[in-house]
Formats: C-alpha cells, structure tokens, sequence
C-alpha cells in the first residue's frame, strides 16, 4: 500500500466509487426484470449467487455469477491491465476490490443486506491472480462434490484463500497486500455465513445438486 501522504484524491474517490459498484445487487435487478420477482421474498432472502440460481434458474444465476465476479475485479483488471492510471498515485489494487465486496455484503441502497461475498471475492482474486483464483475454485467446488454445501465449501474456500496466500508471501513472493485483502475478504465471507452456520448445527442447512448428474453418471458406469 502507498503511503498515505503520497496518494492522490483520485485513489479516495476510486475506493467510493468501487464500493458503490459493488453494492450494485444484480440478483435483485435481473430478478425483477425477467421474473418480477423479488429475491429477498424467496429462498434463503439473501441476494447472493446461491439463491440466484435457487430462485430464478440456470440462466439469471449465472448472469448474477457473472456480474458478481466482474464488478469486483473490475477496477483491480484496469489499474494492473491498462494505462488508465498512469501517472497517478492510488492504494494498492487490491483496496478497490475488497471495496466492492464491502459494497456487494453492506450495500447503502438495501440497508446494508447485501450477499455473501464468495463472487466477488473470487472476483478480486481472479484479476490479480488468476493462478490463485483457480487454484481456490477448485478448492470450493471439490468441496462441494463433497459435501453439497455451499456454506461449507464457501467458508473452506476463504480459510484456504489465507492459508494459501500467506505460504505464498513467506515461502516465494512477498505481497502484503494480498495477504490483508484475502484476510479481509475472508473474515467478511465467514461473517455473513453466520446464519448458515446454525442452519448446519440444526441439520436445516439446504443441500445444492450441481454435481446430481455426476452422481448418475457415476451410477449407470458401475
């Protein structure tokens, strides 16, 4: 991170305007607009990517996927990829996008009930490292063939994402940066599963069926 008295206006303003990008909440939007349906009133109410496809289907789900993980990486992608920034002294890459994952979890416009922050943490990881990002997306969805969780493959993924980057900032690149922001990140995905967590401890917790045809397939070759 730059030191505070050498960054500029723009990088303060960069951090509002990421989280507001953030906090744009396409679940509710896409919902509204192909299904009038309102996202909060169905399923778990939470306006994450899980309860996207649960309530609206394959299509809007990965719309929301899609949006979720872009809105994140967005202005991380432009200040490594491009020349936008050139010249100007912002925070590390890494600030805007937790920014947005605050923004997607607490948004202004919904009183601060937003999603989970799985997408666009993974967002944020995928623009700056898509070698770590992919390596952590495997991570999520062996876990979830595994368990049919995406609360436990959720939180197993973000304990990873630290474990993995911290060994990574000892052991052969140093980047502080992304130690803090996958911290961040992290503690905020824990946090906002801390309903799911007692819906597991009560045996209610919902199971997903991304891997059911697998398991058929697995079936009718033994």
């Amino acid at each position: 991170m730059m030191p505070m008295e050498g960054v500029s206006l723009l990088a303060y303003v960069l951090i509002v305007i990421a989280y507001l990008l953030g906090s744009i909440p396409f679940s509710l939007l896409l919902g509204l607009l192909f299904q009038h349906k309102d996202i909060r009133k169905f399923g778990s109410g939470n306006l994450g990517t899980t309860n996207a496809f649960r309530v609206f289907g394959k299509p809007i789900g990965f719309a929301v996927l899609f949006a979720d993980t872009l809105k994140s990486g967005l202005i991380v992608f432009l200040i490594l990829n491009t020349g936008l920034f050139d010249g100007v002294t912002l925070f590390h890459p890494l600030v805007y996008g937790v920014a947005s994952v605050v923004g997607h979890c607490f948004p202004v416009w919904l009183k601060f009930k937003g999603g989970k922050g799985v997408a666009t943490s993974f967002g944020l990881l995928l623009a700056y490292n898509p070698w770590i990002a992919l390596t952590l997306l495997a991570v999520f969805l062996l876990t979830e063939y595994l368990t049919r969780y995406v609360s436990v493959s959720s939180t197993v993924g973000a304990v990873s994402s630290v474990l993995l980057v911290t060994g990574l900032h000892f052991l052969w690149r140093p980047d502080l940066g992304l130690v803090i922001a996958t911290l961040a990140s992290a503690a905020i995905i824990i946090y906002r599963h801390r309903a799911n967590y007692k819906r597991l401890r009560a045996g209610t917790e919902n199971r997903v069926h991304l891997f059911d045809l697998i398991d058929r397939l697995f079936k009718k070759a033994s």
